[in-house]
């Protein structure tokens, strides 16, 4: 019970934040593009090297990204062909465009901080990598399937700035330098800023659409890989390495279980604007998860436990 209240007190904040983002849009005219260049091309690479450049290696974690990348490639790939199945306009494209991953760092990271402390965030940054490439790469090509071509997808890839931090900070992780005091500091500052900047993008993109329209069955569509195909997926990673491997510990199960149970991606809505893949509908879709997260992460958290 102690965890959950914790893990409640620590996602709260989160839902002010996006008020805040909200109040910010439609009141004081905040600008959506320039908060999320400042998030992603400024404070994400600070945040990523600094978590990886003093994160304690060892070789199994590699295999975590390369683990989430292909399940997020495979949930992605399997909801976009489902979806066509049953839609036939671009909502297909925003389910698959949607199902590659969730809300890891804007709504995950904060968790992790708060449920296993900063010294795990290196390997949380280490374990987004994979999804992160798929939601920018693979992601953005199943939305904007018919506008780009998959060279496009990883040019754009390739030229995104925390790409570079991260192989950085493993270099200078494994240079064996320790990162100066001033650096942590600010370090520090950087990744509260990223999470408040991150968590107000959802409320000024929620803010900027003329209405709200919730779409019932796209809801379910978009649920369905999200708190459903994830979580299988994350707890099928966990039992195969209990049964078999043992390569992890138990705070890295921990870290699975809210990686894969977080809410839609907080960019989600942006995305969908700039495609005019359904923004109204979409941006009420990505709050009702978020709010399903308060449920959704504390959770899956009381199942590791209860594994043990």
């Amino acid at each position: 019970m102690d965890i959950v209240l914790l893990l409640i007190a620590n996602i709260i904040p989160l839902y002010i934040l996006i008020s805040l983002g909200f109040i910010s849009g439609r009141w004081m005219d905040v600008n959506l593009p320039s908060m999320a260049t400042v998030a992603i091309y400024i404070l994400a690479p600070i945040v990523n090297f600094g978590a990886i450049a003093q994160m304690k290696f060892t070789p199994e974690y590699i295999a975590l990204p390369i683990i989430f990348f292909i399940g997020s490639a495979l949930i992605g790939t399997v909801s976009y062909l489902t979806a066509h199945k049953i839609w036939k306009n671009n909502t297909a494209n925003l389910i698959g465009m949607g199902s590659v991953t969730g809300n890891t760092m804007y709504f995950g990271l904060p968790v992790i901080l708060a449920l296993l402390g900063p010294e795990w965030a290196g390997i949380y940054a280490l374990l987004n990598l994979g999804t992160f490439l798929n939601e920018v790469g693979l992601g953005y090509f199943f939305g904007a399937r018919g506008n780009a071509t998959l060279k496009g997808a990883l040019l754009k890839v390739l030229k995104l700035p925390v790409i570079h931090a991260i192989w950085l900070g493993l270099l200078y992780n494994l240079s064996g330098f320790d990162l100066p005091e001033s650096f942590m500091r600010y370090w520090e500052y950087s990744i509260g800023a990223w999470v408040i900047i991150g968590m107000m993008i959802i409320g000024v993109a929620l803010s900027k659409q003329s209405k709200l329209e919730i779409d019932f069955k796209l809801l379910i569509g978009m649920s369905t890989p999200k708190f459903i195909l994830w979580p299988l997926f994350g707890f099928g990673v966990i039992m195969i390495d209990r049964l078999y491997f043992n390569a992890f510990s138990f705070e890295i199960y921990q870290m699975l279980a809210v990686f894969c149970a977080v809410p839609l991606a907080g960019n989600l809505v942006a995305y969908a604007t700039t495609l005019d893949l359904h923004p109204e509908k979409t941006a009420a879709t990505v709050l009702i998860s978020t709010i399903l997260a308060l449920i959704t992460v504390p959770l899956a958290v009381v199942l590791v436990q209860l594994l043990g």
